[in-house]
């Protein structure tokens, strides 16, 4: 379901949408310069549902080690008059060493789509108002306004503290060839090291600004203006997932939006691990509030996708579980109560209502369960804090009561039903709260177990349960 590439990792992603198919280029990373070499080419995927993938194979070639893309990064696919632009990043590590630029600017053209050949004359360097190592992840549209084309890029001015130096410049040009970069940078709010990945688009009356941060929290932000011009506000939910979901970028059918990351793999594969570049590719569908805010959906291809029922069992409880049809109240105002619903498939589909009575503390969905929920994974809601978490146990470090695995802010009210869908695809999971708040995680160490429900202080009453696998 959650596309990785056979003994490699994808890791960025550049969407662009075309003749009904959604075409996803990656980078892809072999992770072994040993047996594959360095650098990191560009390889492309075809989908229509998101749920099944065509692979084409490689469409931009590294480098060599003397030529300055020796690592393909990140940049945009941009159409004109029948001919295809992709503007990339050139990166080479060992040029710094050398007296020359870590990253700049480079193109291919092609005519087909299929074929794609490097310009070796194009070349955009970063100006004497930019540091010029860090000079990447072009994002080419058409300003209708100016009738200009617009380059968005991930840089960092020279001056002030370095850890805020991080900014969006922009360059323009009137004919995608000869670009001119702006001293002015196109968002510069002086709190992040750099704004990786900018994306850009307009959905009703808002324009949106995306680009990735690993200064803070390491996510996906996106801020919200009535006018390319700014000001570019900061919504109170500013991310679309957590940290497991990174470098998005978004691509639109001409109907729905959909933001497009990567859920990182872990050192040697554990829990509470450092996070690797690249992993697996995760896909949310992107709702629009009222005031224009923006939320992440489980894309419905995605959902639909799991399909075929699958029996689940109650068994073993904890505390206070009253059975009502079709539906469990699950808790007690005192202490921990839980219910084993059996064995969890390896890939499936959980979906739900629940309702949180006032007071309680903590809901959890945990697991590849061991028989006693001595160990587990949580996706947990906690109402107190109004946050979606991950967690697993035992800990890393049970003396720490503060480390969780990852969290994300969510609105969490008393007495209101919300619609769960966890989906989980072998490690990964991927968990949306309310239609609107998606949560990535990874389950590296327990591959198999048993999935409930579980409350702490409090009652919790869940309904609707569904339970799907894929057709096989």
């Amino acid at each position: 379901m959650y596309y990785r590439p056979e003994e490699s990792a994808a890791a960025d992603v550049i969407p662009f949408y075309k003749d009904g198919a959604f075409q996803l280029f990656y980078l892809r990373d072999f992770r072994d310069a040993d047996r594959c070499g360095e650098g990191t080419p560009w390889y492309l995927l075809e989908t229509r549902d998101f749920v099944t993938f065509a692979e084409k194979g490689e469409v931009i070639s590294r480098g060599s080690r003397e030529e300055q893309d020796l690592y393909i990064f990140t940049g945009s696919v941009f159409e004109r008059d029948g001919s295809y632009y992709i503007f990339y990043t050139g990166h080479n590590p060992h040029y710094p060493k050398e007296g020359k630029k870590q990253e700049v600017i480079r193109m291919a053209v092609s005519s087909d789509f299929r074929t794609w050949k490097k310009d070796p004359a194009f070349r955009i360097d970063a100006p004497d108002c930019f540091e010029p190592h860090d000079f990447r992840d072009p994002f080419v549209f058409y300003n209708e306004e100016t009738k200009k084309f617009n380059m968005l890029l991930a840089a960092r001015v020279n001056y002030g503290p370095s850890r805020r130096r991080g900014c969006t410049a922009v360059a323009v040009s009137g004919d995608l060839i000869t670009w001119e970069v702006q001293e002015e940078p196109f968002y510069s709010p002086r709190e992040y090291f750099t704004h990786e990945c900018p994306d850009l688009f307009r959905m009703g009356e808002w324009w949106y600004l995306v680009f990735s941060e690993f200064t803070d929290k390491c996510e996906t932000h996106y801020r919200m203006a009535k006018s390319l011009k700014g000001p570019w506000l900061t919504p109170e939910y500013d991310t679309f997932d957590n940290r497991n979901f990174y470098a998005a970028k978004t691509v639109s059918d001409g109907t729905d939006r959909y933001i497009i990351g990567w859920n990182p793999t872990t050192d040697q594969d554990k829990d509470f691990a450092d996070t690797q570049w690249g992993g697996n590719i995760v896909i949310h569908k992107i709702v629009q509030g009222e005031d224009g805010q923006l939320f992440a959906a489980v894309p419905d291809k995605i959902k639909e996708s799991y399909c075929v029922p699958v029996r689940y069992r109650e068994g073993y409880t904890i505390g206070t579980v009253l059975k009502y049809q079709d539906s469990w109240r699950i808790g007690r105002p005192d202490g921990f109560s839980s219910l084993d619903l059996g064995d969890l498939e390896n890939s499936c589909r959980l979906s739900f209502d629940v309702t949180f009575r006032k007071g309680i503390r903590n809901f959890y969905l945990f697991l590849n369960s061991d028989k006693d929920n001595e160990a587990a994974y949580y996706v947990g809601i906690d109402p107190v804090m109004n946050r979606m978490t991950f967690d697993r146990w035992p800990r890393k470090r049970s003396d720490y009561p503060f480390m969780l695995e990852s969290e994300r802010k969510t609105e969490v009210l008393p007495d209101v039903t919300y619609h769960m869908d966890v989906i989980k695809d072998g490690p990964v999971l991927e968990a949306y709260f309310g239609g609107k708040y998606a949560m990535s995680a990874r389950m590296n160490e327990f591959r198999e177990g048993t999935f409930g429900f579980a409350a702490s202080y409090g009652e919790a009453c869940i309904e609707n349960l569904e339970y799907r696998t894929l057709v096989k």
